[in-house]
């Protein structure tokens, strides 16, 4: 029967084997031996292994070189492992966490913590959802069923994972099947001045009561905003204003963006609506809002699309209104020159081309022809009618008329001796003609 001082014995790590969870030993009473491989004894499928040096205490089924490393223990004159060190070699292998997972900081004895895992099961507006949570500066409470803020004064983000179920939100038209990957945002206390009264009504929960009386996360000022989307259809969306494009070390940035101008008047008593407009398109050197320049030094350029902003979205005035009225349109290409404050007075619209189809090149009309067929009159005489309503006699300019002769030529006339009313305009052609076209231009 082999002697109880040869089954269990103590020695230090001489090696550490992660591919068979065991380590060879060097024993204190053999200092010039090494042992065979020692499987390392576990609690269940997590494995967490010793590191070389460490004191360890083995058992040996035998006198035989077959035995077990049962685990380190503290030495007296040992400094004592820190956090990091006692999670320093861990693996799981088929291990299941209930629901929720919290990751601490080292020292953190708070009750929650700021980065959290978390399943989520349920019914969202009629449908049935299962998705994975990663959140930072937030986590779920399951016994109230609501997403908390961990630090109330900074922004808390979360990462939505859908294993079924829709966007939140788009249960409401019909689409129960539009899972995908999500990053959300809510903002904290510092996200509003002092006197905002967003900033008081910021509190632990994310989201706030609906006009039902139930309770709504997503989609508003203090539940969650999308930051990034990709859903089921293979599409993606931006959240907040835009997408800044760094250009693999070009310099200044550029911007896509959607959003309305915050860069202010000089005149600080002017009003908002007086100037405050929405945009649509690409910025470079100036960001979201147009507020600022990346580089002072540099011109400014933007773009794209701008509307005049609905003050009476609400059905009464709206001086905070976030939607374009997408009335009176414009398509411009604006500079801000350099070293200039981004007042909306300081940009300048280098072209841009209205709605209606009116383009300017530094607030200068761009002459655009049109060519309109006349109708050949008493002979001599042409007759023509404006194009549509955007044309009168006080806009309206003749460039050039071609006439027809009756056999044929084609002859382009000098100075036309023409009169312009409401409806349209006639002049004199001569005799001879068939035909008669007539280049007019706005002005």
């Amino acid at each position: 029967m082999p002697q109880l001082n040869n089954l269990i014995r103590i020695g230090f790590v001489f090696s550490v084997h992660p591919e068979k969870a065991a380590v060879r030993v060097v024993f204190n009473d053999q200092p010039n031996q090494v042992s065979g491989y020692l499987p390392v004894i576990v609690q269940h499928s997590t494995y967490s292994l010793p590191v070389v040096n460490d004191n360890v205490l083995c058992l040996y089924l035998t006198d035989a070189d077959e035995g077990f490393c049962l685990g380190t223990y503290h030495v007296t004159n040992d400094e004592l492992p820190t956090l990091s060190d006692a999670f320093r070699s861990v693996w799981l292998k088929n291990a299941t966490v209930d629901r929720s997972l919290s990751m601490r900081e080292s020292g953190d004895l708070s009750e929650q913590s700021k980065y959290h895992f978390a399943v989520l099961t349920g019914i969202r507006g009629g449908v049935e959802y299962t998705e994975l949570w990663i959140l930072v500066n937030a986590w779920y409470d399951y016994t109230t069923q609501r997403f908390k803020r961990f630090n109330v004064n900074n922004f808390s983000f979360g990462w939505q994972f859908q294993g079924g179920g829709t966007y939140p939100g788009e249960e409401l038209i019909g689409d129960s099947m539009n899972q995908g990957i999500s990053l959300w945002k809510a903002n904290g206390k510092k996200a509003y001045a002092e006197g905002d009264p967003m900033r008081d009504q910021t509190g632990l929960d994310i989201g706030a009561p609906d006009e039902q009386g139930g309770w709504r996360e997503f989609g508003i000022t203090l539940g969650w905003n999308n930051v990034f989307m990709c859903d089921s259809y293979g599409g993606m969306t931006i959240g907040g204003s835009g997408l800044e494009i760094d250009g693999s070390g070009i310099s200044p940035f550029k911007r896509v963006s959607l959003g309305k101008f915050s860069g202010g008047s000089v005149n600080p008593d002017r009003a908002y609506k007086d100037y405050g407009y929405a945009y649509n398109g690409t910025m470079w050197n100036t960001q979201h809002g147009m507020w600022n320049m990346d580089e002072n030094k540099y011109n400014s350029y933007y773009w794209g699309m701008v509307s005049p902003l609905d003050f009476y979205d609400t059905g009464t005035y709206n001086p905070g209104s976030n939607r374009a009225l997408l009335d009176n349109t414009k398509w411009v290409w604006r500079m801000l020159n350099k070293n200039k404050e981004p007042k909306v007075e300081n940009w300048i619209d280098v072209f841009e081309i209205s709605q209606t189809g009116d383009a300017k090149l530094l607030g200068k009309p761009v002459a655009a022809i049109q060519v309109v067929r006349a109708d050949i009159v008493n002979v001599t005489d042409f007759n023509m009618s404006y194009p549509d309503a955007t044309w009168g006699k006080h806009n309206t300019l003749i460039v050039a008329v071609k006439g027809v002769l009756k056999d044929g030529t084609v002859k382009q006339l000098g100075a036309i001796n023409a009169t312009y009313t409401d409806y349209g305009l006639y002049g004199y052609l001569g005799q001879g003609f068939a035909s008669a076209q007539v280049f007019i231009s706005k002005y």
